[in-house]
Parts: structure tokens; C-alpha cells; sequence
């Protein structure tokens, strides 16, 4: 099943962007809301993955904040919020919400597609169905079949045949006998990102990026960025842009 999400937007053009963008990911969005009571009644009549909320509604007394209190009072569903401006108050409500995230306009599809599937995976079990990331997986190493972290895994190199992965508990990287699409078939995770054929890196080792370098905070990895590769990480990791 896919994952579902609710947008409440009251911008149309926006709130059709967010809604193309998530579905060519592979999520489900069967409705867009640009009031809170609309909102209220298609979240008592289906299960959801994910709310993704603006905050401010020009055309309701109500907001994304109002919205989130009603929900959290029978379901502890993940929530990105949508916002233009942040302050002290605003950050501590959403904390106390739990369970919560926030993007600021003007918002990235890709960084918000990169999100999302953070947080559905992230989620807790509260009953619903919903699509989750298996955390670990058993890799072919040492003649043996190893328990690894996806979340320890740093980088990995292709090499026609073979497959160098690099983790982050160990010094040494381990080649394994499968070709790097043999190999993806068994990491469905969201951290992963493929900079080439050749080449895959774990977005969370991100170092720096200096002129058309990729730095790793492990085993001191480089890569060479091709052009316009740089501009799609920079869309994924939050970062602020001079």
C-alpha cells in the first residue's frame, strides 16, 4: 500500500506541485484541503501517513497549528508543516506536538519528497498500514552473512562485477560479489543517494561540498561531482544559501 498523505494548502498552484511531486515518488494523495474543516473531516474518514500543513490559511480563522492540536488528541501521525516565518513560541508548540517537522517557503519538492520519506519511515506503529524502511540488512561478507546498519553504510563503489561498501564501524571497506544494481536491490533507503553509475554516498556523511568535491566524514572519501549533481544535493540537505 502506499503511503498516504494529506496536503492542507490554501494555495492551489502550490498545493498541486507538493501533490505531483509526492506522487511521482510513489506516495498516495487523495486530498488537498484549504480549510481546516475540510482537513478535519478527510482525516476522521481515512488513515494517513503523513499530514503535510501550512500554517497560515488565509481563508480560515484556523491554522495548520489549530489542526495539528485536533489531531493529536487520537493519533501521533508524523506532520510536516509548512511555514514562512519561525519564532520561539511557534518552534515550542510544535515540539510539545511531538512527532513533527517543518520546511520554510519557498519549498523544494525534492527536499520535500526527502522528507517525507524520512519521516513515514521514521514513524512510529500506531495501527495503521504504512510503508517503513527495514533498518538493518544481512550482507554477503567474510563468507558469512553480516547484520549491517543501513545507517552505517557510508558509501559504496561499483567495479563491474563487484561492489566496495564502505561502513562507518569499520576501518576497512568490504568488496562484495555482486554488481551495484544486484546490491540496490536489497537497500531500499532513503539516505542513499546516487551520485553516478559507479557511485553511491550516504547523504548523513556529508562533510562539505567545495567547488565540484564531495567530502564524507568517514574513511576521508571524496568524489567528483558531475554538473548539476551539486545543485540536486544542496536541494536535499537543508543548508543556508548565501
Amino acid at each position: 500500500m502506499k503511503p498516504r498523505v494529506l496536503i492542507v494548502e490554501d494555495e492551489l498552484i502550490t498545493a498541486m506541485e507538493f501533490k505531483e511531486a509526492l506522487m511521482d515518488a510513489g506516495f498516495e494523495v487523495p486530498v488537498i484541503a484549504d480549510k481546516v474543516s475540510k482537513a478535519k473531516a478527510a482525516f476522521e474518514t481515512m488513515a494517513f501517513d503523513l499530514l503535510l500543513l501550512d500554517i497560515t490559511l488565509k481563508h480560515d480563522h484556523l491554522n495548520g497549528l489549530d489542526f495539528a492540536d485536533m489531531v493529536r488528541k487520537t493519533s501521533t501521525v508524523p506532520i510536516m508543516f509548512i511555514t514562512a516565518d519561525t519564532n520561539e513560541t511557534m518552534l515550542e508548540k510544535m515540539n510539545s506536538l511531538g512527532n513533527c517537522n517543518y520546511m520554510m517557503k519557498a519549498v523544494r519538492t525534492p527536499e520535500l519528497v526527502f522528507k517525507s520519506k524520512l519521516m513515514i519511515g521514521a514513524k512510529e506503529n500506531n495501527g495503521t498500514e504504512n510503508v517503513k524502511y527495514q533498518e538493518v540488512v544481512l550482507l554477503p561478507i567474510n563468507k558469512s552473512h553480516q547484520k549491517v546498519k543501513k545507517a552505517d553504510i557510508v558509501a559504496i563503489k561499483g567495479n563491474g562485477s563487484y561492489s566496495d561498501i564502505y561502513i562507518a564501524t569499520e576501518i576497512h571497506y568490504h568488496t562484495l560479489s555482486m554488481n551495484m544494481k544486484k546490491l540496490l536491490e536489497g537497500l531500499d533507503y532513503p539516505d542513499l543517494f546516487k551520485l553516478n553509475r559507479s557511485n553511491i554516498v550516504n547523504l548523513n556523511f556529508v562533510e562539505k561540498i567545495e567547488k565540484d568535491q564531495l567530502y564524507l566524514s568517514s574513511h576521508e572519501l571524496k568524489f567528483t561531482l558531475a554538473k548539476g549533481i551539486k545543485k540536486e544535493i544542496l536541494e536535499l540537505l537543508p543548508n543556508v544559501r548565501t
